[in-house]
């Protein structure tokens, strides 16, 4: 695989994410406790084999750029490899000074660091989805078919249709038909996966099922650079895949039948999370071969004192008073006081732990200390990183109408209190 360069997109804004992505861009925002989005691509493709990777961004870089530098640091000896952050960048082309416009033209203003290097293949990625794959089988499947693209397929039901691109393919795989996020009814009648599909790997019949673009190519390096240097099409869903199955060029479907999701909505993300703490999750982290990556560190097993938890994925670091948690990520480092609650929601934890100094500076200017205080009750919540929460807070989320106080949003029926946020004692925000 040291054919291949990865590219991984990191989004725009992240405006469907907010307000996680206030202070941050998409890709950096943590997944389980412990990890961040990002190590999910950066893993899939070292565990394939692929040391040689590229990180596309535009905004709140610096965290993204601290984590990827103190988490993805390759030994001497193996000189060729690298993980770096590309941010957008202001210069002057074709008379234009502007950022990315999508994930085609992200690829082609960063073209330039990547020309340089000697590869056969590029291998783009998304940055804000939840899967474990093999990357080296969809490329090898790639170079045996002598395809010009490769498109990573899931198999779908119909009420997901509208939000993604959807393809046709014809006996050997090869893509007849791309549409990007269909709303029309007869349309998408038109895309359904027909019987014969399924017969040709004799496996059973389902009907209502679709083939849905999962955001991860393999372009051969001149069919992309050709795409890419004659047109300013900005998308890759909506305009280069579309036009290069129109104009004829080969363009084959890799079926991939394991988990994925897209994890970028705050519904989505809530939902994903508290996935993991099933006793069987659909996305195992516990695997010993295909491992999830992040950065190393050093810190102390966690202390529970006499605490109920119940379906609990429990990150490194804390300390844990009597509490009942239940159906619940808790984040690195994160300290609950005495006779609190937690149900269904997200606690990201701390980044550090605050010195003895700091603490009584803190009591000095009557605020809480960092972590969640005593008595507090939080259903249906995300609680971001940094958090001071004192005695006696309320935090509950509920079907009501997204809004936005001092400090939080409820969004999706989820409330999220933003990072580094003060909540006094007493405080209590309830929806539900």
């Amino acid at each position: 695989m040291h054919n291949v360069l990865a590219m991984i997109l990191g989004g725009g804004r992240g405006t469907r994410l907010y307000p996680l992505t206030k202070e941050r861009s998409k890709p950096a925002v943590p997944l389980a406790g412990k990890y961040r989005l990002i190590d999910i691509p950066i893993s899939n493709c070292l565990n394939s084999g692929i040391d040689r990777i590229f990180v596309l961004t535009q905004f709140l870089a610096q965290s993204l750029n601290h984590h990827i530098s103190t988490a993805y640091r390759f030994d001497p000896y193996r000189r060729h490899g690298f993980v770096s952050v590309l941010a957008a960048e202001q210069t002057e082309a074709k008379g234009r000074s502007d950022w990315y416009q999508g994930t085609a033209d992200a690829i082609r203003k960063t073209l330039r660091h990547a020309e340089r290097l000697r590869f056969d293949e590029f291998l783009i990625l998304s940055g804000d989805h939840l899967y474990r794959m093999e990357y080296r089988r969809m490329i090898e499947e790639h170079r045996d078919r002598g395809t010009d693209v490769t498109v990573a397929a899931l198999e779908v039901e119909r009420d997901k249709v509208p939000a993604l691109g959807v393809m046709e393919i014809d006996d050997r795989g090869r893509i007849q038909r791309f549409v990007e996020k269909p709303q029309d009814p007869a349309v998408i009648d038109t895309l359904e996966i027909p019987p014969r599909y399924f017969e040709l790997r004799d496996e059973p019949v389902q009907r209502d099922l679709f083939l849905a673009n999962m955001g991860v190519y393999v372009f051969n390096r001149d069919v992309l650079m050709d795409v890419l240097h004659r047109g300013e099409e900005e998308d890759f869903g909506k305009q280069i895949l579309p036009q290069a199955v129109q104009e004829g060029v080969r363009v084959h479907a890799h079926r991939f039948g394991d988990y994925w999701e897209d994890i970028g909505t705050i519904r989505a993300f809530f939902d994903s999370n508290l996935a993991l703490t099933d006793p069987v999750p659909r996305f195992n982290f516990f695997d010993d071969v295909d491992r999830v990556y992040t950065q190393g560190r050093f810190l102390p097993p966690n202390k529970i004192n006499a605490a109920e938890l119940s379906r609990v994925l429990l990150a490194d670091g804390c300390i844990i008073d009597r509490s009942t948690i239940r159906h619940a990520v808790i984040g690195i480092r994160s300290l609950v006081g005495e006779g609190t609650s937690i149900e269904h929601s997200i606690v990201m934890g701390l980044d550090y732990y605050e010195t003895s100094e700091e603490r009584e500076t803190a009591r000095e200017q009557g605020l809480p200390l960092m972590g969640i205080g005593r008595g507090c009750e939080f259903r249906r919540a995300i609680i971001d990183k940094n958090v001071r929460i004192g005695d006696r807070v309320k935090l509950i989320g509920g079907d009501a109408e997204d809004r936005e106080g001092d400090g939080w949003t409820l969004r999706d029926g989820i409330l999220c209190v933003h990072k580094e946020t003060v909540i006094p004692d007493g405080t209590e925000l309830v929806f539900g």
